[in-house]
Parts: structure tokens; C-alpha cells; sequence
């Protein structure tokens, strides 16, 4: 197993999302001093709604010994429904079989208790972690990383892992060549709120293909609604961060017309924080360049609509953490770890990008095919899925995934 020797340069991550505290938590496991830098104060990690973890995502938990404390923080998530404006039910999938076969259940979980959970585990291990900090400069050296940031403070490193997202400043300063981010369209908005009158879910999220736009909701027994949306969106006014009463007000219009359980719930919003405009990575020729290297989103940004983001980020952090236990030169580490998960992650960048497609579907013509096509689509592609959950990085990191 790698260790650090006594005064040896710790390794630094650039970024407090799932991948960057994932990947601190792995690290410190094997003994490796780790500084990570997040540009945002601390209570950033409160920011965004929700997400899910697939089984997948909760078994490369295990590697990191949280699968069970985060499984316990959300709702068992055991399959979906969807529905068409008018209310008919289009799909209903029951997936607890291929999770039982998985070894896990997805669940669902505010962002902020996923990160935290993590966060905490990082500080209990003895992880750096230094909030306010955001790089402006990477000196990559031969055998060290100088890196600057914009308080004045400079830090060397051994190495340094870009965890920082869609928007990576890693990626930009060390691959200024690297083909930008592409908007899909889609901008969504979601939220957890306290809503007694909707009725639970019993484990299945509940979508709606609506006249205009895409909905979803889950609620467990007695617990809130978490809810999510989805809608077609030029990228100039995406990016122009709407009112979040005006921005409420766009969602209570876009689904005035849709299923009654819809309504009930949007007609609440008075306010919406903030949209999300989905952005993906199509493809990064090069994760890795010297001692830096890259992973989550900064890698291959997913857009949210096959559910994979966050497990994809935590995959990232075992496979990276198992390859530099194997290898411990980081040049020939990091060279590993992209050819054991880029078909991977870009076949899932791929997967939800076609999912993101059905949801800009326009004309009565085109909707009634797609209703009529659609249970036959998603039941082929829950076999592709049931592939992609079965992977286990916590037992095989160092076995090329089948897809």
C-alpha cells in the first residue's frame, strides 16, 4: 500500500464536490498527506437540491466504509414511473431485482448530506481542507506542483487532482486546447419541501412528460418532496440567472396544463433559488498531463438525466486511489486510470444525453410517437442500465469495466 514518507509533499485536489472529498477520503485511507482547496466558504456545500445514487455509486461507497451511514440518509429509490401530459401512464419499472442482483438500492439524498458525510470523514481522517481559496495559477513541475491562489497563498504539492467541475479551472490552466462544455438545452431547477398533502411514493419516482416541460418527485412515508424539473431553455437566459420569484413563476406556467398531482405541487413555488443549465463534456482527449490529473466532472461532465453524476465522481476517486496503491509513479497512475474508465464514463455521457433529447420532444405528431415507442425504449434500455449498475469498483477497480 502507498504511504507517505516522513515530510514527504502532501497531494492537493482542487475542488469540495463529490469527487475531490471522495477522493481525499480514499487517499487518507492509504495513508497519503492530502490538501484540498475549494474556492466557495464552506457553506456552499449546502448549495443544490438532490441527487441519486445508483447501486453502483453505493458500492464504490463501501471502498471509502460510508455506504451504509450515507445509504441511511435518503430515500430507497427502487424504481420509476412515467407518465404523459394527459396523465396515462407511459412506464412503470420495478428495478428491485437487477439492485438485489447490484448488491445495492439507489436512493436518493439532499446534495449537502452526500457532500458533509463526506466532509466529515475527509476531517476525521486528517485531511487539509482549506475553504476561500480559488487557483489562479499550476506550476507543473518535474517532480512537484506549485500551485497559487488568489489570497496570496502558494502551496507545493506531489501532485495535484482537478476535481473542480463542468467549469474546471485545473482543466483550463493545464489544457488550455481542451474543447469546452457544451450546453444540451435543458436547464433544470428542483428542491426538497415539506408538501403533507402528496401522497408517498412507496420507493418509485414519479415523472411526467409534460406539455412543456419535464417533472419528477419522490417522498418517502412522512418525509418531504423531493422534486426536480426539466425544460428547454436558449443558453443565453439560462445563463442570465433568472428571479427566483420570476423563475417560480416559469415552472407554475409550464405545467399549468398538466396531471393534477403536477399542479398541486408547482402551484406552491413562490420561489425558486436558482436554474441549473445541464452542460456534458463530449469528449477530453487527455485526463492527465505531468502530475496533474483529472476526474468527476472536470473529466467528463454527465448531464443528470441518466442519474450517474455522483457515482461516476466516486467511482473516479476508488479507480484513481487503487491505480496510484498499484502504480504509486503518478505519471504512469493517472495514465492507468483514464484507460480504465473513459469508455465507461463517456458511454454514460452518451446514455444521458439521449435521455436528455426525449425530454425537448415538440409536435403532436412527435409526442404521440414517442408515447407510443417509449415503454419499449426504456424496458431496452434498462438491460444497458442494469449493466452499468452492476459494475463494482469497490470490489475490481483494477478490472476494465465490460461498458
Amino acid at each position: 500500500m502507498a504511504t507517505a514518507a516522513t515530510g514527504a509533499l502532501p497531494v492537493a485536489i482542487i475542488g469540495a464536490g463529490v469527487a475531490g472529498l471522495a477522493l481525499a477520503v480514499m487517499l487518507r485511507r492509504q495513508g497519503l498527506g492530502v490538501s484540498l482547496f475549494e474556492a466557495r466558504p464552506r457553506e456552499a456545500l449546502s448549495e443544490g437540491a438532490f441527487l441519486t445514487l445508483a447501486p453502483n455509486g453505493i458500492n464504490a461507497l463501501r471502498a471509502l466504509g460510508l455506504a451504509d451511514r450515507i445509504g441511511a440518509l435518503g430515500i430507497r429509490t427502487l424504481g420509476f414511473e412515467i407518465m404523459n401530459a394527459a396523465g396515462r401512464r407511459l412506464v412503470h419499472l420495478d428495478e428491485r431485482r437487477s439492485m438485489r442482483e447490484a448488491g445495492a438500492e439507489s436512493v436518493t439524498l439532499k446534495r449537502s448530506d452526500l457532500l458533509n458525510a463526506l466532509l466529515d470523514e475527509a476531517l476525521a481522517l486528517g485531511a487539509d481542507i482549506r475553504f476561500g481559496h480559488a487557483l489562479t495559477g499550476i506550476d507543473n513541475q518535474a517532480e512537484s506542483v506549485r500551485l497559487a491562489f488568489g489570497n496570496g497563498a502558494t502551496v507545493d504539492a506531489a501532485w495535484l487532482a482537478g476535481c473542480d467541475g463542468v467549469w474546471s479551472r485545473v482543466r483550463r490552466l493545464c489544457f488550455p486546447a481542451s474543447p469546452d462544455p457544451v450546453y444540451t438545452g435543458l436547464t433544470g431547477v428542483g428542491g426538497v419541501v415539506d408538501l403533507p398533502f402528496v401522497e408517498p411514493t412507496n420507493g418509485l419516482m414519479h415523472m411526467v412528460f409534460g406539455d412543456q416541460a419535464f417533472f419528477g418527485y419522490i417522498k418517502s412515508d412522512n418525509g418531504p418532496v423531493f422534486w426536480f424539473d426539466s425544460f428547454p431553455l436558449d443558453e443565453a437566459a439560462a445563463m442570465a440567472k433568472p428571479d427566483p420569484v420570476q423563475l417560480a413563476m416559469t415552472v407554475r406556467r409550464l405545467h399549468a396544463g398538466d396531471p393534477p398531482a403536477v399542479r398541486r405541487i408547482v402551484e406552491t413555488f413562490t420561489h425558486i433559488p436558482r436554474g441549473y443549465p445541464v452542460f456534458d463534456m463530449r469528449h477530453l482527449p487527455q485526463w492527465h498531463s505531468g502530475r496533474v490529473v483529472l476526474l468527476g466532472d472536470a473529466a467528463h461532465a454527465v448531464s443528470p438525466h441518466a442519474g450517474q453524476g455522483a457515482s461516476m465522481a466516486i467511482e473516479d476517486a476508488v479507480v484513481l486511489a487503487a491505480c496510484l496503491d498499484a502504480t504509486p509513479l503518478p505519471a504512469q497512475a493517472f495514465a492507468a486510470f483514464q484507460a480504465l474508465r473513459q469508455d465507461r464514463v463517456e458511454h454514460i455521457v452518451r446514455i444521458s444525453r439521449r435521455i436528455g433529447a426525449q425530454k425537448q420532444t415538440k409536435g403532436r405528431v412527435t409526442l404521440f410517437l414517442r408515447d407510443l415507442v417509449l415503454p419499449f425504449f426504456i424496458r431496452l434500455g434498462s438491460r444497458t442500465t442494469r449493466a452499468v449498475t452492476r459494475y463494482r469498483a469497490d470490489l475490481a477497480p483494477l478490472e476494465k469495466p465490460s461498458i
